[in-house]
């Protein structure tokens, strides 16, 4: 892929949440990301779920008061500051949406809580950051949009200092999917405008690669799978409040989502990395 077609791609996504920012947390309960539950007995709404997996990234991350820790991906900054008001952390927090850095630095930061936020328009492949600046770092789906993985991974070693942890949360490929769910897939991808999913064996190797020994990884396809159907609920219900191709663009993607989650090879992945 050339720089050109790369940097159209990252315009591409970028404009995505520009446009549609709005409706995806309106749908997804607040932030921009799959929720999180324990079993089929936890009835936790949607936001509650999506705060849960949050809450669970920050975790691995083992953070102690006062670091530095970079967001990759923040959205509209509702995790960013989940975390850093939870554990008195610094979190910058980085989009290459324009619209969702104005959202992040509007957003309301309690006032009795330590830690503190910044937001900043960048591209995970070219991070602006000097080296080892940062304690740890996260990427919640944010991977799942970039073409060069190897590239940001190789950036987040760079400004990570030895020892730093790195926690994903993304989605991930069985090594075998049938011809009916890549078709699925694919469709998906278009509709979010994802790059590449990679298997778990992929993401191993990529972080090994990028200078990072991998702590954890855990597939917890199951406990998210909750998410698709609410999604496709919630943008039925939207379609209602439109008109025009936007309607069936939107009603075309509750269709896609609904059978999303029955595809079985497409898992979620936990994964807990530490800079070497």
């Amino acid at each position: 892929m050339t720089k050109a077609m790369a940097q159209n791609h990252v315009d591409g996504v970028g404009a995505m949440y520009d446009l549609h920012t709005d409706l995806f947390a309106e749908v997804l309960g607040g932030s921009m990301h799959v929720g999180y539950w324990s079993g089929a007995e936890d009835a936790r709404p949607l936001a509650a779920a999506s705060a849960h997996m949050t809450g669970l990234v920050a975790e691995r991350l083992a953070l102690t008061p006062g670091q530095q820790v970079l967001d990759v991906g923040c959205g509209n900054g509702k995790p960013a500051v989940q975390v850093a008001a939870d554990h008195g952390v610094h979190v910058t927090g980085i989009t290459v949406s324009a619209y969702q850095v104005r959202l992040a630095r509007e957003r309301p930061y309690p006032a009795d809580r330590p830690g503190q936020v910044s937001f900043q328009l960048a591209d995970a492949t070219k991070l602006p950051d000097d080296d080892a600046s940062f304690d740890s770092a996260y990427a919640i789906e944010s991977l799942l949009h970039m073409d060069d993985k190897d590239a940001a991974l190789g950036q987040l070693a760079r400004v990570l200092r030895p020892g730093a942890r790195l926690v994903i949360a993304d989605f991930c490929l069985d090594a075998l999917v049938g011809e009916r769910d890549a078709q699925l897939i694919a469709h998906m991808r278009e509709i979010f405008r994802i790059s590449a999913i990679p298997t778990m064996d992929d993401y191993s190797m990529r972080l090994r690669r990028a200078g990072f020994t991998v702590l954890d990884l855990t597939d917890v396809r199951e406990n998210v799978r909750r998410t698709y159907d609410l999604v496709a609920q919630g943008f039925r219900q939207t379609v209602g409040q439109l008109d025009g191709e936007l309607a069936a663009q939107l009603a075309g993607s509750a269709t896609v989502i609904d059978q999303i989650g029955a595809v079985q090879p497409l898992g979620y992945l936990l994964i807990t990395a530490v800079r070497q």
